[in-house]
């Protein structure tokens, strides 16, 4: 009975041993095998990370790319404008003047809108452009424009911010104030317009 004892504590003890063995095992298989997944988790979500920054980076310079073109576009559509090549809308002001003037006048008027803002201007239905501005004055006093003789009564028409504009040249010590005080005979008119249509040069 004893040896029968000592055999099956034998065989306990060895069985014990062995399972205890084969969970430590297990364990060390599972461990390894979730740190495993982890890794592999962790590796695809940096590769995921990764791509999401390449396609922001990309966005960025798909933006920056579609932004540049869209600011070149207006800057070419712009000189277009102010070279004449384009007709030219939106609102501004009125100016006529019903008598004569000489050169100098046009050219403080002009300068007065350009610096008020003016986008574009024309004189008796001519645009502005930089191959006609300037004025010469012909022998017997009239004003010559873009190759044509300007006849009183003169309409400017000027595109740009209506309120800036006409506010600008009516103050106090503005064109208009000055033209009247050295003819006061003469009318000036000067109206805000919601929209004007000034033609491309022809």
């Amino acid at each position: 009975m004893l040896g029968t004892g000592l055999l099956m504590g034998g065989l306990f003890a060895f069985q014990s041993k062995s399972v205890s063995q084969a969970n430590i095992f297990y364990n060390r298989e599972s461990r390894i095998s979730i740190f495993k997944e982890i890794q592999i988790v962790k590796k695809s979500t940096q590769n995921l990370s990764e791509q999401v920054n390449e396609l922001e980076k990309e966005l960025i310079v798909s933006s920056n790319k579609e932004l540049a073109l869209s600011n070149i576009k207006k800057e070419i559509e712009k000189y277009q404008v102010l070279s004449g090549e384009l007709a030219s809308k939106g609102e501004g002001v009125k100016v006529e003047i019903s008598g004569e003037l000489e050169a100098l006048w046009f050219t403080d008027l002009i300068n007065e809108l350009f610096s008020a803002g003016a986008e574009a201007i024309s004189i008796n239905g001519m645009r502005l452009t930089p191959v006609n501005e300037g004025f010469d004055t012909l022998p017997n006093g009239q004003i010559l424009f873009g190759g044509e003789i300007l006849t009183a009564p003169f309409h400017f028409e000027a595109i740009g911010d209506s309120q800036n504009l006409a506010g600008s040249i009516k103050q106090s010590g503005g064109i208009i104030s000055r033209i009247q005080s050295y003819k006061p005979e003469y009318q000036i008119k000067v109206a805000e317009a919601k929209e004007l249509r000034l033609p491309a040069m022809k």
